[in-house]
């Protein structure tokens, strides 16, 4: 009896596409933790650890990286922009720092000459968070005030 390559041809190649597949879905899982894990140790953290009462600060954008990315934190959403800031803060000098913040996303726009609102840890000024308009933070940030939800 010869085999019947029109039933075992199709099956060979469902079950390759099938294994290629399931390891591709493995590589994507793999690759997703890391990245949740990075984002957590790094500047969500951050967030996290500045308590509602830090000093609220104006910052002004001087450069903004056209360029930004989107990034998802436990429900949280942020585009990833490195920025120049000139901040101000009341009662101390301006000061002008340079970095990589997560901005609320769809409701601040981090153009070069636009206002933001800030939240900064009291005693370690690296501390920054981008808060929404009027210091709105809405259910995705931390900080606080006016409403939590």
């Amino acid at each position: 009896m010869e085999p019947d390559f029109d039933v075992i041809i199709p099956i060979v190649v469902i079950a390759v596409i099938g294994l290629v597949g399931v390891f591709v879905l493995l590589a994507i899982v793999r690759a997703l933790r890391r990245a949740s894990t990075n984002l957590l140790l790094g500047s969500t953290s951050v967030m996290d650890s500045i308590p509602p009462q830090g000093v609220r600060a104006r910052g002004l954008v001087l450069t903004s990286n056209r360029v930004s990315s989107g990034v998802t934190v436990n429900g949280r959403r942020f585009e990833r922009r490195s920025m120049t800031l000139d901040i101000e803060i009341p009662g101390r000098p301006p000061f002008v720092t340079s970095g990589s913040f997560l901005v609320p996303r769809g409701i601040v726009e981090a153009l070069p000459g636009s206002s933001l609102e800030l939240s900064i840890h009291a005693t370690d000024m690296s501390q920054i968070t981008v808060l929404g308009p009027g210091g709105f933070t809405g259910p995705w940030l931390k900080p606080g005030p006016p409403n939590t939800y």
